[in-house]
């Protein structure tokens, strides 16, 4: 089972413009609605200033589990934790990891390395709005929408390239009756992309009160640099804006995907760390 825990919180870092600050309260907002929608169907854990969301089927849940936690934490009460968590989150079998905005709690990293975590990643947070949207579409890319009613061989492919990174790393790929369910979701946006009728990307966008999250915008390896993911993403920030959503985010894989997701009109509004 995969999960995920998120610090939120207002932004407490100097220096930073009043629409970064805007975006960090939205993404809070995001975060609340997220973990309320989701207690249907998953259990949450509070332990010291840690929510966490784990499902309660047996069934992997998707990426992007989401917990938030008002307000500040004290060292000692992180590093206090971290163990007790550890040891709470045992009967799930599930991994320990600890994802949350550096621009909201810049001093956490320190803490969690203190308690034995090591940071994992750290990506750019990157927030777009209707007036600062630029649409980009490469001419030569065709996207399609997968439904409930796609084919064996889209889904499967998808799956492939979303997973997979588009044949970067060799891992497990989840099943396709997976993605078959998540399709039948409202809010949900599944995008495959074409390049002379070759599937070469995938995008989707998951919408909740206004907001969506991009996640899974990957371009096959060896189809890359061609507007693949561009035009992606901006086909799924239209379709937002348009259905009457006012904020998009994302979390940047690199700095290269960043400059990718800046010329569409994405603003930062700090960085993902991940802790393990």
């Amino acid at each position: 089972m995969a999960h995920t825990t998120v610090y939120g919180g207002r932004i407490r870092e100097a220096g930073v413009t009043k629409q970064a600050a805007k975006d960090v309260e939205r993404f809070a907002i995001w975060q609340r609605d997220a973990l309320e929608a989701r207690a249907a169907e998953s259990e949450t854990l509070t332990v010291g200033p840690f929510s966490v969301s784990v499902s309660k089927t047996k069934a992997a849940p998707p990426s992007g589990w989401i917990t938030l936690v008002d307000g500040s934490a004290s060292e000692a009460e992180t590093v206090k934790a971290v163990p007790k968590l550890k040891a709470a989150l045992k009967k799930y079998k599930a991994p320990f990891e600890v994802e949350y905005n550096e621009a909201v709690f810049p001093k956490v990293g320190a803490w969690l390395e203190s308690a034995g975590l090591k940071l994992a990643e750290r990506n750019p947070l990157m927030a777009c709005r209707p007036d600062s949207f630029k649409p980009f579409v490469a001419p030569e890319v065709h996207l399609t929408q997968l439904k409930s009613t796609a084919t064996a061989a889209e889904v499967e492919v998808f799956q492939l390239i979303r997973w997979a990174e588009g044949g970067a790393v060799d891992r497990p790929v989840p099943s396709v009756d997976e993605l078959r369910a998540a399709l039948t979701s409202a809010s949900s946006v599944f995008l495959l992309a074409w390049l002379d009728w070759e599937a070469v990307g995938t995008g989707v966008s998951h919408s909740l009160k206004g907001a969506a999250e991009i996640v899974g915008v990957v371009t096959r390896k060896d189809q890359r640099r061609k507007g693949v993911a561009a035009t992606v993403t901006s086909e799924l920030v239209r379709r937002h804006f348009e259905g009457g959503g006012n904020f998009v985010f994302l979390d940047a894989a690199n700095e290269d995907a960043a400059r990718v997701y800046e010329r569409l009109g994405f603003l930062r509004f700090g960085s993902i760390l991940v802790y393990h």
